[in-house]
């Protein structure tokens, strides 16, 4: 069963990974594209090479591999908690990206990890308390606190910035933008790269220690364990899924290159500081659709399309319980098994 499991858990993370890459490439590029800074074909092979080097980032400069907060038991029924976390995970992934919704991996499988690990304990099963202050951050961090941080940042620095360029021909302003919103697109994808590398290899190392592997990073498996990652995620990112760039840059809210640059300079600042010097868990779809939202707030006419919007907060909200509902539900027809 262990052995099933394993193999089962491993399979599931790197398909995880491809529907991340796929999911999450429109973060970087809707803008870019939309105000041709980047073509399509351009942005995503680019995309795809700059999320690769985000991942073996992660390999070199992060020595931190506990990635999430809520701790998984190394037995079966940890590899079991991860399998059904998964699942719950690249389902949520697929059905939100049916939706058009830009929407967190991250949280999705933070709260599959706690649902399926309450199921559990529930039933008696050998499995750790997953209510720790630790898990609370983790989910409260993606979820609330930097989706806020983007917002205020982006609102607030589009006034200065128009201030400085008030004197610039707008032919001027609008070739600055589009390189912004290029190199934005590169910063975005390099913390995506580093944000998913950190939590897939945690995934991918925490099954094989449940399996029986002692220390699977130091043992020789970690270089191999992040070119699975860095692989799948380029894979997943050439696809890209479009629905959602079309909500980005169109549905929610209507801005110009200006705004647009300032979204995409607050996005990608914040995800590389959250990646590199300042590591904590970010979400690339939140943190960019708020920035947006910031960004485009800024303008003597507003624009925002407030049922769009209220959707897109509604999926946020539903993340967390959906994914855990759910992941809860199959550990628990798992758990004769068990």
């Amino acid at each position: 069963m262990l052995t099933a499991l394993t193999v089962l858990g491993i399979a599931l993370a790197v398909t995880h990974t491809v529907v991340n890459g796929f999911h999450d490439a429109p973060n970087a590029l809707a803008l870019p594209v939309r105000f041709r800074a980047l073509t399509p074909r351009v942005g995503l092979v680019f995309t795809a090479l700059v999320n690769v080097a985000g991942v073996w980032a992660a390999a070199y400069l992060l020595a931190d591999w506990v990635i999430t907060g809520v701790p998984v038991p190394h037995s079966v029924v940890g590899s079991a908690t991860i399998v059904c976390a998964l699942v719950t995970t690249i389902g949520w992934n697929l059905l939100t990206w049916r939706w058009g919704m830009p929407s967190s991996s991250t949280t999705a499988l933070a709260g599959g990890l706690l649902g399926a690990l309450l199921g559990a304990r529930a039933v008696g099963l050998p499995a750790v308390d997953p209510l720790t202050a630790t898990a609370f951050y983790q989910v409260v961090v993606p979820l609330v606190l930097a989706p806020l941080v983007a917002y205020a940042a982006a609102w607030v620095l589009v006034v200065p910035l128009l201030h400085l360029l008030r004197h610039s021909e707008p032919d001027a302003t609008t070739f600055r933008s589009r390189l912004v919103l290029a190199i934005g697109a590169a910063a975005v994808s390099f913390g995506h790269g580093i944000h998913h590398g950190r939590r897939a290899v945690w995934v991918l190392a925490t099954l094989l220690l449940c399996a029986g592997l002692q220390d699977p990073l130091a043992g020789g498996a970690g270089p191999w364990l992040f070119l699975l990652v860095a692989t799948g995620l380029a894979v997943g990112t050439l696809f890209g899924a479009w629905r959602i760039a079309y909500t980005l840059s169109s549905r929610m809210i209507t801005i110009d290159p200006f705004r647009g640059a300032v979204a995409q300079g607050v996005a990608g600042s914040l995800l590389f500081l959250g990646g590199t010097l300042i590591p904590v868990p970010m979400s690339t779809s939140q943190t960019t659709a708020a920035a947006i939202l910031g960004a485009g707030r800024q303008q003597r006419f507003h624009t925002v399309n407030v049922r769009v919007v209220r959707r897109v907060l509604l999926v946020w909200v539903l993340t967390v319980p959906a994914c855990g509902v759910l992941s809860g539900t199959l550990l628990l027809a798992l758990s004769p098994l068990l």
